[in-house]
């Protein structure tokens, strides 16, 4: 993933695009953390502050901070800059300093200078830790108000004390003078050399003319024309009728000269680059550190561009080491491994559109090991860049033109959100096509398997005509209800609650929560209050994401929040549906084996009735799908139920009246016979047992009564009077 992009993105202030791109590399692995960096220094950049700090905050909340602390810090210290205020970024920050500076010895006294964490100017204490804990003895620093260049001689951070060389004499001053007085600057810039070894200029003119020039571009701000360089060195240090000479000559070299770039004309223009501009050396040594195609191609995806860039070809004797490397590993994996086989194919093909005459082309080989294979979605799934998973998508069209569609309809569940709408074009005007409803609506009943695509419904599918999608209310409280169930009554691998979290928070916080907030305004009265519920109670999710929900409903449905004395009873409460931790456990096992084993069986029995053609005129396809329908059907049904659901302690039946988990003995008053009655919920129903859900409309009409209360109920077509005769636990055996 190339920053170079990302930069261009903030650059044309393109920021829902920076930041749907950054989370989508991030979650795919493509981008790293410390990537961000400089794109968020250029975003710090521009004017829109809040809209960087928004950002940042995202960015933070999506990744593993552990992985590369130091990056954390910065990108939490731009995003903090963008939003001083907020706390939470705050607390972020100092401990990312502590994490990255905190074993520096006087580092607790320097933090507590900066007034970071105790309300000074976050610009101004960020400024003194940065400028502070940065710096070594020996580095070259500039006044911020003058022209001097001084020298860091000794630091004492435990007593906040920098001891300076200066053109005089050396000076100590306190740990705030420093920051607010001082910035460092290239060892090898221009301005050192003239302050500390003036005489030996004239001769480094003559000795390295290039690293001159580079010294004066870089007091330039790594930009300047030759004229601002002539002014520079004439007449101080070179002679004025000595410059065109020592130009020319010095022009010549800076043209083979890596870091520096001269382009335009009269004057010419000078830029520095820290990046090497010969790269052929340095593409080949990360190439062949790479074990795997999505590796591989990451150290080939800059390599063309810089080498348009320099307007020259790429260099076909790399390029041919390159491809001889990934061909030797394709051959040794290629049985055991037929999908990375096939992903060294890709990133083979795509050498192979950089240089001619590298032996056996491998477009062919892919599109053959594709045509062979009994499950091309399967060999295709096994990818994971999305670079290359495109590119496997166009050599299926073209090696199975009279099926790809439905393997591409297959790969609607394992694919990242990335590719869904690549998947969903290619099965239009097809049969296939109903596989893709199938898909979404099996989605939309167990979101919790169905991350990616649920990802892709909330962020907006590029053409779903013709298919009717979910609204974003109706995913809106899919996604809720899924979320408040994870950890209660939905119990998945850890792995998959980790990526279905993951991705629904980087869903609601595109465009600064935009979509999120549409949909709380449009909540009912009603739903609102369930929603508050169900979002102060929400786990996972982080604290922030939290809040902001909360806050937005809040400033939706004010009256929500209004604090309330009536009192709803258990029975009463249609947000709750109470059961045994023994039913919720036989609930959660069925709906286990209607996921994983009778829905597997069902989407294998699609998948083989789909391979006998005609669809139209097929039977079994069509008994497939009826029976698909049923059982997701089921499973919504079953999700509905887990989400609301909680456990009913033993202490909870009440004791005095008829309540969720109470035995009720009834005595018939005209026939004097007597039958018990539990009420439990729908998970513990069993009428043979005298076990009914206290949902149901006999039971409901017991709610509430006393002993010796009496009233008229129908058992068996008979309607008689009967007198509550004893309240018990129906908890208790």
């Amino acid at each position: 993933m190339p920053v170079s992009k990302l930069i261009q993105l903030v650059k044309d202030e393109d920021y829902d695009g920076f930041e749907t791109l950054c989370l989508e590399k991030l979650e795919s692995g493509d981008l790293r953390l410390a990537d961000l960096v400089e794109p968020f220094k250029e975003l710090d950049n521009r004017e829109h502050a809040e809209r960087a700090a928004a950002i940042g905050q995202m960015m933070l909340e999506s990744v593993d901070l552990e992985s590369d602390p130091a990056a954390a810090l910065e990108i939490a210290r731009y995003a903090l800059l963008g939003d001083p205020k907020n706390d939470e970024l705050l607390r972020r920050v100092a401990t990312l300093y502590r994490q990255v500076h905190g074993d520096k010895p006087g580092f607790d006294a320097l933090l507590k200078t900066s007034g970071l964490e105790s309300g000074r100017p976050v610009r101004n204490a960020l400024r003194l830790l940065e400028v502070c804990l940065t710096a070594e003895v020996g580095d070259p620093m500039l006044s911020r108000t003058e022209d001097e260049v001084v020298e860091v001689m000794e630091i004492d951070l435990e007593h906040g004390l920098f001891t300076l060389r200066t053109r005089l004499r050396p000076k100590t001053i306190t740990s705030l003078e420093f920051s607010r007085e001082y910035e460092r600057i290239a060892p090898d810039d221009f301005r050192v050399l003239r302050a500390f070894k003036p005489e030996s200029v004239t001769e480094l003119i003559e000795s390295d003319p290039v690293g001159v020039v580079v010294g004066i571009l870089h007091a330039h701000g790594e930009l300047m024309d030759q004229d601002v360089l002539k002014s520079e060195l004439t007449p101080k240090y070179l002679p004025t009728k000595s410059w065109s000479k020592w130009w020319s000559s010095v022009k010549t070299k800076l043209q083979r000269y890596p870091h520096v770039i001269i382009e335009g004309r009269n004057p010419l223009l000078l830029r520095y680059t820290k990046e090497a501009w010969t790269l052929e050396d340095a593409t080949w040594d990360m190439f062949q550190l790479q074990k795997d195609p999505a590796d591989w191609l990451a150290a080939l995806e800059s390599y063309p561009r810089e080498k348009k860039k320099r307007k020259e070809t790429p260099n076909v004797g790399m390029l041919a080491r390159c491809k001889q490397h990934v061909d030797q590993h394709r051959e040794a994996i290629q049985k055991h491994r037929p999908s990375e086989a096939l992903g060294c194919l890709l990133v083979s093909q795509r050498i192979d559109v950089l240089a001619d005459e590298l032996g056996e082309p491998a477009a062919p080989l892919a599109l053959k090991m594709l045509q062979e294979c009994d499950n091309p979605a399967e060999l295709i799934s096994g990818i994971r860049n999305e670079a290359l998973y495109a590119d496997a998508l166009k050599a299926l069209a073209a090696a199975r033109p009279d099926d790809a569609a439905r393997w591409a309809a297959e790969l609607l569940p394992s694919a990242t959100a990335g590719l869904l709408d690549r998947l969903v074009a290619m099965t239009r005007n097809s049969e296939a096509v109903e596989l893709v409803q199938s898909h979404i609506e099996t989605a939309m009943a167990n979101p919790i398997d169905a991350a990616e695509i649920m990802y892709w419904l909330w962020k907006g599918p590029k053409d779903l005509s013709g298919l009717p999608a979910p609204d974003y209310d109706e995913l809106f409280t899919s996604l809720i209800r899924t979320l408040r169930a994870l950890g209660r009554t939905l119990n998945p691998d850890h792995e998959t609650v980790q990526h279905f979290r993951r991705r629904i928070r980087s869903a609601f916080t595109l465009r600064s929560y935009e979509r999120v907030n549409e949909c709380i305004r449009r909540v009912a009265h009603d739903r609102a209050v369930t929603l508050r519920t169900q979002l102060e109670r929400l786990e996972g999710m982080g604290d922030n994401v939290r809040y902001k929900l909360l806050n937005m409903l809040s400033a939706a449905h004010p009256n929500v929040f209004v604090v309330r004395q009536a009192r709803i009873e258990p029975w009463e409460d249609q947000n709750v549906l109470w059961c045994t931790a023994d039913g919720l456990k036989r609930k959660t096992g069925e709906r286990e084996h209607l996921v994983n084993v009778e829905m597997h069986e069902n989407a294998r029995r699609i998948g083989e009735a789909a391979s006998h053609g005609d669809l139209s005129e097929n039977s079994e396809y069509k008994f497939a799908l009826e029976e698909r329908d049923f059982l997701r059907a089921r499973l919504a049904q079953m999700n509905k139920e887990l989400s609301i659901a909680e456990v009913l302690e033993e202490h909870m039946p009440p004791a005095d009246h008829v309540g969720v988990g109470s035995r009720v003995t009834l005595r018939d008053v005209s026939s004097g016979v007597t039958r018990e009655m539990t009420f439990l919920g729908s998970f513990e129903t069993d009428v043979e047992k005298g076990i009914f859900n206290y949902k149901a409309p006999v039971s409901q009409s017991l709610m509430g009564l006393h002993p010796h209360d009496r009233k008229e109920l129908t058992f068996d077509n008979r309607t008689s009077e009967f007198e509550i005769v004893e309240i018990a636990n129906g908890l208790r055996i």
